[in-house]
């Protein structure tokens, strides 16, 4: 019998994980944690039931580390902040690695497009230059999200707020953040982490030159626009050793900018991943819709490839893989070596064995309704249930002192 997609399916070790395939399960935003940021089983049935669909190795969403300058992106986004948090990432943990899969928590900080309702009285948000981002808060100007989430009442389109530039005492701080959130990954039993200096949030308004107009050491080129995201690979790397995996994901565009682009292009992708090349990381992870589509007008390499070439770290590409010949073409064209799979995931957790198959499937077009009741593993969750949100329409309320115990 002729394999099918024999790049995808080859083994690959990362760092020293071995992978079984070069699929990896894409961070996701589902907002699905307890109102405090606490894991639950629902999550674990999530997880679980993507890890028994065959893919190599899990990437989770977006998780905050601790509650200090505003690093809290969404509600009901998960943390690892308390003891609480590591005890409910435990049963994720458990229940992906049951299915043999390895799994690595992505660790975020908002920066400018935090959720104003995450703040505290009185407090501001953080970015690398004083300003305000044009966008607003993923989801919440839409009936159908109201709908599918069980919410009644007011439904406000939440705009961000302004943000101040960090000092550089500040930004020590949020390195160490980093690092303290790894920690308590590798208490949980993740595999590793991922570093978040993609799509919008704070190590990506360093790295890109439109949202980082600092004239210090943390700004003006490529090489100090990512000194940030490095600091922070350095202190986690400490924090968590040589046997856990560091990823570091990186994008042009964020969740205020869909359509952003870097400039200078694939010149200016090329002078990252060389300002990159000696970070204490086992990969990169490029993050887009489209992996062929550059934004830039400088040259035909993709920007995942341009990228891998100069840093000379292994790649992990997402944008535009919809099926195993998409998976099969990046790993073949050299673009990169593993291939994270997010929106299909949602619909279809067998996705990588219906494609190991062969046979033609009728993929189900994306809809917010399977990020918020995707197909679970029951044994873990059952019957089906998030928790219940309440969220509050007032965007002027602010966090309480007490509001993760």
């Amino acid at each position: 019998m002729t394999a099918t997609f024999p790049n995808t399916f080859s083994q690959f070790t990362l760092g020293r994980l071995a992978l079984k395939n070069r699929i990896l399960m894409a961070p996701l935003t589902r907002q699905s944690a307890d109102a405090d940021g606490t894991p639950n089983d629902e999550m674990a049935a999530y997880y679980a039931r993507r890890a028994r669909g065959g893919v190599g190795m899990i990437i989770t969403e977006a998780t905050f580390f601790n509650d200090e300058l505003g690093c809290v992106g969404y509600l009901s986004q998960p943390g690892i902040a308390t003891a609480k948090h590591v005890a409910g990432w435990k049963k994720v943990v458990e229940a992906v690695h049951a299915q043999g899969v390895p799994i690595i928590l992505q660790l975020m900080h908002g920066g400018r497009v935090s959720d104003p309702r995450c703040l505290h009285e009185g407090e501001r948000a953080v970015t690398a230059s004083d300003g305000q981002s044009p966008g607003w808060v993923l989801y919440t100007d839409t009936d159908e999200e109201k709908h599918n989430r069980g919410i009644s009442g007011e439904w406000p389109k939440v705009t961000f707020p302004p943000a101040r530039a960090l000092t550089k005492d500040e930004i020590l701080r949020i390195a160490d953040g980093f690092a303290e959130g790894a920690a308590r990954a590798v208490e949980a039993g993740f595999d590793g982490v991922e570093l978040h200096g993609a799509n919008g949030y704070l190590l990506y308004q360093f790295i890109h030159p439109k949202t980082n107009l600092r004239t210090d050491e943390y700004g003006g080129s490529a090489e100090n626009n990512v000194r940030f995201a490095k600091l922070v690979c350095e202190r986690v790397r400490k924090a968590i050793g040589p046997d856990k995996i560091i990823t570091l994901r990186l994008s042009q565009d964020g969740v205020d900018d869909f359509t952003g682009a870097w400039p200078g292009g694939l010149s200016y992708a090329r002078a990252v991943g060389r300002a990159l090349a000696d970070a204490d990381v086992d990969a990169l992870h490029w993050s887009s819709f489209a992996w062929k589509d550059n934004r830039a007008d400088d040259g035909e390499t993709p920007m995942p490839e341009a990228i891998r070439e100069t840093s000379g770290k292994v790649m992990i590409v997402n944008g535009g893989v919809a099926d195993g010949a998409d998976a099969e073409q990046v790993i073949a064209s050299g673009a990169g070596e593993l291939v994270a799979v997010g929106r299909p995931l949602f619909a279809h957790p067998d996705w990588p064995h219906i494609i190991r198959s062969g046979e033609t499937y009728a993929w189900a077009r994306f809809d917010r309704k399977y990020v918020i009741m995707p197909p679970n593993d029951h044994a873990y969750s059952y019957p089906p249930k998030l928790p219940k949100v309440d969220w509050d329409p007032d965007l002027s309320k602010r966090r309480t002192a007490d509001w993760m115990r």
